[in-house]
């Protein structure tokens, strides 16, 4: 994992991890005091909102769906962000970015490999 992002460029970082990312297959998993709990899996990344308007309480919304009449969508909310750090893959692709809220719990975003999404998509 690298270092956490700064949160000052917290906002310009989420626009252009967002113009990258769009439309990958990803899965959201949350951590807290009780253990693990998966989110979503196999939804398309669509992108991350952030709001800073409260002095280090800064809130994230994760958004997944794609256009379309019929197509599911999801946004997971976290609130009081205190750090945000990136995985990137061998090839220099995000694969991968922790979230850690003021409670101390974290949330993982991964980008799937898009064969892995598409089996998982056939089987449901």
């Amino acid at each position: 994992m690298r270092e956490n992002i700064d949160r000052k460029v917290w906002t310009e970082y989420f626009k252009e991890f967002s113009a990258r990312n769009m439309a990958r297959p990803t899965r959201l998993e949350h951590f807290d005091e009780f253990g693990a709990k998966e989110e979503e899996h196999g939804l398309p990344f669509a992108g991350i909102a952030i709001d800073t308007r409260r002095a280090n309480a800064a809130s994230i919304q994760i958004m997944f769906g794609a256009r379309g009449e019929r197509s599911r969508h999801f946004t997971h909310v976290i609130r009081n962000v205190l750090g945000i750090t990136p995985k990137s893959g061998l090839d220099g692709r995000d694969e991968a970015l922790v979230i850690v809220s003021g409670e101390g719990f974290r949330d993982l975003l991964r980008f799937e490999r898009e064969a892995l999404a598409a089996a998982a998509a056939n089987a449901h």
